[in-house]
């Protein structure tokens, strides 16, 4: 059976990194929240402010997967330039942690695949997106 966690955060988190607003991003985690990626991991709200302020990324989300407190989210994300122009593009996945409505957790995948397997879901804990009809 799949219980699916509380999404409002996962959904504000990615409205307030496209709108590069940091601390706005920053309020929706826990004191110690861990940040994964390609460069590894690191803990605390005051990194993930930094992040924000730094990476220059949107991210659109296009699929939702999750079941306890963990949500998985596959995107299309784009960095931008300074002058604002798209640099790059790419699919990737995110992989959230929600507990008690904060986000514990946020692990950056390379593809949704590998973002599910280490999450420990699968193509059966996928969901409507939040606000979907």
């Amino acid at each position: 059976m799949t219980i699916t966690p509380d999404l409002d955060p996962v959904r504000k988190f990615h409205e307030h990194l496209n709108n590069g607003q940091a601390d706005d991003v920053m309020a929706l985690a826990t004191d110690d929240v861990a940040i994964g990626g390609p460069r590894g991991t690191g803990h605390g709200r005051q990194l993930l402010h930094e992040w924000v302020g730094r990476a220059s990324i949107t991210m659109q989300p296009v699929r939702w997967f999750a079941d306890n407190e963990t949500v998985v989210v596959e995107q299309v994300a784009e960095w931008r330039g300074a002058d604002g122009a798209v640099t790059s593009s790419q699919r990737l996945a995110t992989a959230f942690t929600v507990r008690d409505g904060k986000l514990a957790g946020i692990y950056r995948y390379g593809n949704i695949g590998e973002a599910l397997t280490t999450s420990g879901l699968d193509e059966t804990h996928e969901i409507a997106a939040p606000g979907a009809r």
